[in-house]
């Protein structure tokens, strides 16, 4: 490829090489900045490695990319020259394997000539096969460009090139907004909201220490606080049980919009386009059917044999994809407690969706939520707890009658055993007083929808909204 071709190719994707100073505009960057954008600009400060951003399709993965490149050069001082983004979804190379390899070369070679350091950006980068390989060989050679890779496809596909970077590459995995991120968004105009979040952060400190009264205090502080936003937040719990975290359903003017873009932009392309990159499935369409039936049992204690039976699917199908959802982030499976860490369980499993539109989408059961009920909310605290780094696993209790909705084990052998009550009635708690007892436990947690926060009789009591909100 001629340089005069290789240039035109690249000019659209770096509107910042210009003089021009409208070139934000170009980028048609959003207000908001997911939390992501600061890690990854703290990686490229501290550490040598390639960073990644993977996750799941339409969660702003692109956008983050757009906005650490807006910051290195508003806050940073890079010359603009020294970075350059470029997706391998471009229809010039798309189609060839072997211009793929081609384009990559020219663009590391392009960043080699510079007469600092250069950043590359590369998106969609799973299109260029064994693209590890590739910048494997130029870490390796300590040549002069800190790699950013992303892209849209199934996590494994992601995870499985990881393999080859092994202690090369650090990972930022993006999931759908959370219920903090959505209320930022959407109160992104109060600079007092943003304040009184981030000044408020102590909650799952005093969680994993088993300081259960410090816990109790900073979430009765953050009500306080909060009080002039009560509706607002009110309001985002209900909206966020029904649209969820991809921002490009909120816009959506109808349940049946909504409902068709997160069919085909979320399940059809994951089971029928990235999953089929893994494997050939000769039928996908019983994938669809597995998966249709985790969705309509969330929170339900479940099995192999019993999921393959009621959802008519043999149970190589349900064996071989169980775990291949779960890669590409749209499940979270929940197993069964042990008191011996980490023992490979092969019993039953409760499942999740790993964000709550997903569901209403495949039920098609999009309607007003309020409050948050049962399922909701359990797949609420399911989706905080599961991005925990602090957790070792996340489990549920099973014994007799007994029940314990999730257990975080953490720092060890550490227990923090949660209850979900979506109603008033928070007495019907003996599966969480049982567990307490049996180990020992300095408190357990209860988080209910409309109740306020106190500590009682070693247990802690608080509001769904400010737990999601203080961790």
């Amino acid at each position: 490829m001629e340089a005069q071709d290789l240039d035109s190719l690249l000019a659209p994707y770096n509107p910042w090489w210009t003089e021009n100073t409208g070139w934000e505009t170009s980028l048609d960057l959003p207000e908001y900045e997911r939390p992501v954008v600061r890690k990854v600009l703290a990686d490229l400060d501290e550490l040598r490695q390639v960073v990644s951003i993977t996750g799941p399709r339409r969660v702003g993965k692109s956008t983050a990319v757009r906005h650490v490149i807006s910051r290195l050069i508003k806050d940073e001082g890079v010359e603009p020259r020294r970075l350059l983004y470029f997706s391998f979804d471009d229809p010039q190379v798309a189609s060839s394997q072997q211009v793929q390899r081609v384009i990559f070369d020219l663009l590391v070679e392009r960043m080699r000539n510079q007469s600092s350091a250069g950043y590359l950006f590369l998106d969609e980068v799973q299109r260029l096969p064994r693209w590890e390989l590739f910048v494997k060989k130029h870490y390796d050679l300590n040549a002069p460009v800190r790699f950013v890779v992303s892209g849209s496809a199934s996590s494994p596909i992601f995870r499985s090139s990881q393999e080859s970077l092994l202690g090369r590459i650090k990972d930022r995995h993006l999931l759908p907004f959370s219920f903090r991120e959505f209320c930022q968004y959407r109160l992104r105009h109060s600079p007092e909201f943003a304040e009184i979040l981030a000044a408020n952060r102590t909650l799952k400190p005093a969680l994993l220490n088993s300081d259960g009264r410090g816990a109790s205090q900073c979430v009765s502080k953050l009500n306080k606080l909060l009080e002039p936003f009560r509706t607002e937040i009110g309001r985002a719990v209900c909206d966020y049980c029904n649209d969820g975290g991809f921002p490009e359903v909120w816009s959506l003017p109808d349940p049946v919009r909504k409902i068709e873009y997160l069919m085909e932009q979320q399940i059809r392309k994951v089971l029928y386009e990235d999953l089929m990159m893994l494997t050939q499935y000769r039928k996908p369409e019983n994938v669809l059917r597995f998966f249709v039936y985790l969705l309509a049992h969330p929170g339900m204690e479940i099995n192999t044999t019993k999921i393959a039976q009621e959802a008519g699917v043999a149970r190589t199908v349900v064996e071989e994809n169980f775990p291949r959802l779960e890669m590409t982030d749209l499940i979270m499976r929940v197993p069964k407690f042990s008191h011996k860490p980490l023992r490979v369980r092969q019993g039953n499993v409760k499942v999740y969706p790993v964000d709550t539109a997903l569901r209403n989408a495949v039920m098609k059961s999009w309607r007003p939520i309020q409050p948050p009920i049962g399922v909701h909310a359990e797949n609420l605290v399911a989706r905080e707890l599961s991005t925990w780094l602090e957790k070792i696993e996340m489990t549920f209790f099973r014994q007799k009658d007994r029940e314990v909705d999730f257990v975080l084990t953490h720092g060890g052998q550490k227990y923090l055993p949660f209850e979900v009550k979506s109603g008033s009635r928070t007495d019907e708690i003996a599966g969480l007083k049982m567990f307490m007892k049996k180990y020992n436990l300095p408190f357990g947690v209860v988080i209910t929808c409309d109740m306020q926060t106190k500590f009682e009789d070693n247990v802690l009591y608080l509001p769904l909204r400010y737990f999601l909100l203080a961790c």
